[in-house]
Protein backbone atom coordinates (compact mmCIF):
# COMPACT_ATOMS: atom_id res chain seq x y z
CA UNK A 1 0.00 0.00 0.00
CA UNK A 2 1.33 3.26 -0.89
CA UNK A 3 2.00 6.10 1.45
CA UNK A 4 -0.12 9.39 1.33
CA UNK A 5 1.92 12.29 1.46
CA UNK A 6 0.33 15.53 3.25
CA UNK A 7 0.60 17.83 5.53
CA UNK A 8 0.11 17.08 9.33
CA UNK A 9 -2.83 17.73 11.42
CA UNK A 10 -2.33 20.46 14.88
CA UNK A 11 -4.22 17.59 16.49
CA UNK A 12 -1.34 14.75 15.19
CA UNK A 13 1.36 16.80 16.55
CA UNK A 14 1.93 14.75 19.85
CA UNK A 15 1.54 11.35 17.60
CA UNK A 16 4.19 12.51 15.54
CA UNK A 17 6.87 13.62 18.56
CA UNK A 18 5.96 9.62 19.70
CA UNK A 19 6.55 8.37 16.33
CA UNK A 20 9.68 10.45 15.93
CA UNK A 21 11.25 9.33 19.39
CA UNK A 22 10.57 5.65 18.23
CA UNK A 23 12.59 6.18 14.66
CA UNK A 24 15.39 7.52 16.89
CA UNK A 25 14.91 4.91 19.80
CA UNK A 26 17.38 2.47 18.00
CA UNK A 27 20.16 5.14 18.92
CA UNK A 28 19.84 5.20 22.77
CA UNK A 29 22.07 2.36 22.78
CA UNK A 30 24.82 4.38 21.26
CA UNK A 31 24.41 7.07 23.71
CA UNK A 32 24.80 8.35 27.35
CA UNK A 33 21.57 8.25 28.96
CA UNK A 34 21.85 11.86 29.77
CA UNK A 35 22.15 12.19 25.91
CA UNK A 36 19.78 10.12 24.88
CA UNK A 37 17.48 11.78 27.45
CA UNK A 38 18.13 15.22 25.37
CA UNK A 39 17.68 14.19 22.07
CA UNK A 40 14.46 12.39 23.09
CA UNK A 41 13.29 15.52 24.58
CA UNK A 42 14.23 17.47 20.71
CA UNK A 43 13.11 14.87 19.39
CA UNK A 44 9.10 15.47 20.96
CA UNK A 45 9.70 18.35 19.98
CA UNK A 46 8.77 18.38 16.78
CA UNK A 47 5.87 20.86 16.77
CA UNK A 48 8.19 24.06 17.87
CA UNK A 49 10.91 22.62 15.32
CA UNK A 50 8.31 22.81 12.69
CA UNK A 51 6.86 26.22 13.41
CA UNK A 52 8.85 28.41 10.74
CA UNK A 53 8.01 25.37 8.24
CA UNK A 54 5.87 22.71 7.35
CA UNK A 55 5.22 19.49 9.41
CA UNK A 56 4.78 16.84 7.12
CA UNK A 57 3.51 13.39 7.40
CA UNK A 58 3.24 9.85 5.69
CA UNK A 59 -0.25 7.93 6.37
CA UNK A 60 -0.94 4.37 5.20
CA UNK A 61 -4.78 3.59 5.58
CA UNK A 62 -5.39 5.31 9.59
CA UNK A 63 -2.07 4.95 10.58
CA UNK A 64 1.16 7.67 10.63
CA UNK A 65 4.33 5.90 9.60
CA UNK A 66 6.63 8.67 8.82
CA UNK A 67 7.23 12.13 8.98
CA UNK A 68 9.46 15.40 8.39
CA UNK A 69 9.78 18.79 8.76
CA UNK A 70 10.40 21.23 5.60
CA UNK A 71 11.48 24.63 6.01
CA UNK A 72 11.40 27.05 2.89
CA UNK A 73 14.06 29.33 2.30
CA UNK A 74 14.66 32.07 4.95
CA UNK A 75 12.91 30.44 7.73
CA UNK A 76 16.08 27.07 7.94
CA UNK A 77 18.01 26.99 10.78
CA UNK A 78 20.89 29.72 10.43
CA UNK A 79 23.81 27.85 12.34
CA UNK A 80 23.63 24.93 10.05
CA UNK A 81 22.24 26.20 6.74
CA UNK A 82 22.31 29.46 4.44
CA UNK A 83 19.11 31.64 4.60
CA UNK A 84 18.00 31.01 0.79
CA UNK A 85 18.32 27.23 1.18
CA UNK A 86 15.41 25.36 2.36
CA UNK A 87 15.91 22.23 4.26
CA UNK A 88 14.66 19.01 5.82
CA UNK A 89 14.74 18.00 9.64
CA UNK A 90 13.85 15.46 11.57
CA UNK A 91 13.24 12.54 8.99
CA UNK A 92 11.35 9.68 10.90
CA UNK A 93 10.12 6.24 10.09
CA UNK A 94 8.40 4.00 12.54
CA UNK A 95 10.55 1.27 12.20
CA UNK A 96 8.08 -1.59 11.41
CA UNK A 97 7.38 0.25 8.03
CA UNK A 98 10.95 0.95 6.98
CA UNK A 99 12.41 -0.57 3.74
CA UNK A 100 8.91 0.74 1.63
CA UNK A 101 10.69 3.85 0.57
CA UNK A 102 8.75 6.48 3.53
CA UNK A 103 11.71 8.39 3.96
CA UNK A 104 12.67 8.58 0.19
CA UNK A 105 8.77 9.85 -0.67
CA UNK A 106 8.76 12.57 2.40
CA UNK A 107 12.48 13.53 1.08
CA UNK A 108 11.54 14.05 -2.51
CA UNK A 109 8.05 15.92 -0.80
CA UNK A 110 10.71 18.18 0.26
CA UNK A 111 12.68 18.75 -3.01
CA UNK A 112 9.55 19.60 -4.45
CA UNK A 113 8.49 22.25 -2.24
CA UNK A 114 11.91 23.14 -2.29
CA UNK A 115 11.73 24.00 -6.41
CA UNK A 116 8.16 25.33 -5.59
CA UNK A 117 9.92 27.69 -3.58
CA UNK A 118 12.49 28.51 -5.85
CA UNK A 119 15.01 27.16 -3.68
CA UNK A 120 18.40 26.56 -5.59
CA UNK A 121 19.33 24.63 -2.71
CA UNK A 122 17.81 22.28 -0.11
CA UNK A 123 20.25 20.70 2.72
CA UNK A 124 19.87 18.68 5.68
CA UNK A 125 22.39 17.47 8.23
CA UNK A 126 22.67 14.03 9.92
CA UNK A 127 25.14 11.48 11.63
CA UNK A 128 27.39 8.66 12.05
CA UNK A 129 24.92 6.50 13.44
CA UNK A 130 22.44 6.67 10.82
CA UNK A 131 23.73 5.09 7.72
CA UNK A 132 20.67 3.63 6.12
CA UNK A 133 19.78 7.65 5.41
CA UNK A 134 23.17 8.86 5.06
CA UNK A 135 22.79 5.81 1.71
CA UNK A 136 19.16 6.73 1.08
CA UNK A 137 19.67 10.61 0.87
CA UNK A 138 23.36 9.84 -1.56
CA UNK A 139 21.12 7.77 -3.72
CA UNK A 140 18.65 10.62 -3.87
CA UNK A 141 21.81 12.90 -5.21
CA UNK A 142 22.44 15.13 -2.04
CA UNK A 143 26.22 15.53 -1.59
CA UNK A 144 28.11 15.34 1.82
CA UNK A 145 29.18 19.19 2.06
CA UNK A 146 30.78 19.40 5.17
CA UNK A 147 31.47 18.20 8.77
CA UNK A 148 29.92 19.70 11.45
CA UNK A 149 30.63 20.36 15.02
CA UNK A 150 30.10 17.02 17.34
CA UNK A 151 26.60 16.72 19.20
CA UNK A 152 26.02 14.16 21.76
CA UNK A 153 29.74 13.39 21.33
CA UNK A 154 28.77 12.00 17.76
CA UNK A 155 29.61 12.86 13.77
CA UNK A 156 27.48 15.29 11.74
CA UNK A 157 27.66 16.24 8.57
CA UNK A 158 25.66 18.39 6.18
CA UNK A 159 24.08 17.31 3.18
CA UNK A 160 23.31 19.73 0.09
CA UNK A 161 21.48 18.69 -2.94
CA UNK A 162 21.47 21.44 -6.02
CA UNK A 163 18.44 22.38 -7.04
CA UNK A 164 19.69 25.35 -9.72
CA UNK A 165 23.41 26.16 -10.72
Amino acid sequence: MAAIIRDARAQEFSDIALLTVEAYREYAHLLTSDNWETMQNNLSNVAEVAKPGRLIVAQQGQELVGSVVYHPPGVSDSRLFNPEWASLRMLAVSPQHRGHRIGQQLSWECVHRAKQDKAQVVGLHTSELMVAARRMYERLGFKQENELPRHFGIRYWRYVLQLMD
